[in-house]
């Protein structure tokens, strides 16, 4: 259109002379026209879906609140904001929220209800049981090495390097270990693998009047003694000394269970070896006589009490 009136008037032709020379219409221009002369629309169509600058400022001072909300996970957080009348929003539109201004993550760490560690500590030998499955890998194969491990003294009770990780290999593993330690019912603390979830594995815990105690998913941490054990493993045995077959690997194991057990200072029982026995904090009648209720042992004062190789050994 400008370029239009700027010809007509440096040239002064006429008006269907100049519309023929750029090939428009007069129909078309007088269409542009009525558009140009038309007033804008001042309204504009609005996203009820969007969220508005005030909830995010809302959702922002409310988690800073206090170490409650700090802590909380998202999920639960959406929801108690809901609950309160706070804002209404989705799941997914929090986390975002709280993503972006870095109220997740490392500095606020989502616990999501569940603690650094297992709360209800052991009180006497054969009182938890640790279990898990970690992957070792021998030239290129896969094998899983699968342990029991003393909650109390620390001591592994059983370990097996498994050419499956299938649920029956499991069973029969913990079957084993039961019928090790006779007389023992303690609390087999385990994460949610498939094969620690199956009715099966829940069978032979019922029957050997065992307590299944699995753990919060995601959530390793309350099951680190385990965690640590197989990180020692690794770090103390496989690595440095880089077995090429099954059997190499499994003498390297069984040589890092006997020290473990025998000759090791473990930091988390007073740097007393696993096999040596109970700490001065209490000694278990379960470590002296039998498997349950406390005792008071001749040497009680003392830092280190031995504890009969029979009922750690499975004798």
């Amino acid at each position: 259109m400008e370029d239009i009136e700027k010809t007509r008037h440096r040239t002064g032709w006429p008006y269907y002379q100049i519309l023929s020379l750029y090939e428009i219409s007069k129909s078309e221009i007088n269409r542009w026209r009525k558009e140009k002369e038309r007033p804008k629309a001042t309204s504009r169509i609005n996203n009820p879906n969007k969220i508005l600058d005030e909830e995010i400022e809302i959702v922002i001072s409310y988690r800073e609140l206090n170490d409650e909300n700090r802590n909380m996970g998202y999920r639960k957080f959406t929801w108690k904001m809901v609950d309160e009348g706070i804002v209404y929003l989705s799941e997914s539109s929090v986390y975002r929220i709280l993503f972006r201004n870095k109220l997740l993550g490392k500095f606020f760490k989502e616990h999501d209800g569940a603690g650094d560690e297992y709360e209800n500590k052991p009180e006497y030998v054969h009182h938890h049981w640790h279990t898990d499955i970690a992957y070792v890998i021998i030239s290129r194969i896969n094998y899983y090495l699968v342990f029991m491990l003393d909650g109390y003294s620390r001591y592994i009770l059983n370990w097996q390097l498994m050419t499956d990780m299938t649920g029956k290999s499991v069973e029969l593993f913990t079957q084993n270990t039961l019928d090790r330690y006779k007389g023992a019912s303690p609390k087999i603390i385990h994460d949610n693998g498939s094969q620690y979830i199956s009715l099966d594995f829940k069978r032979i815990l019922f029957e050997n009047e065992c307590i299944d105690v699995p753990t919060r998913r995601k959530h390793p941490e309350t099951n680190g003694k385990a965690e640590r054990l197989i990180g020692l493993i690794r770090q103390e045995s496989l690595r440095p000394n880089s077995p090429s077959y099954y059997g190499e690997a499994q003498k390297e194991i069984r040589d890092f269970v006997w020290y473990y057990n025998n000759k090791r200072y473990h930091a988390g029982i007073n740097y007393l070896r696993p096999a040596v026995g109970e700490h001065p904090r209490q000694v278990a009648q379960g470590a002296v006589r039998g498997i349950r209720g406390p005792a008071r042992p001749s040497c009680l004062g003392l830092r280190r009490c031995e504890v009969p190789h029979g009922l750690l050994l499975g004798r």
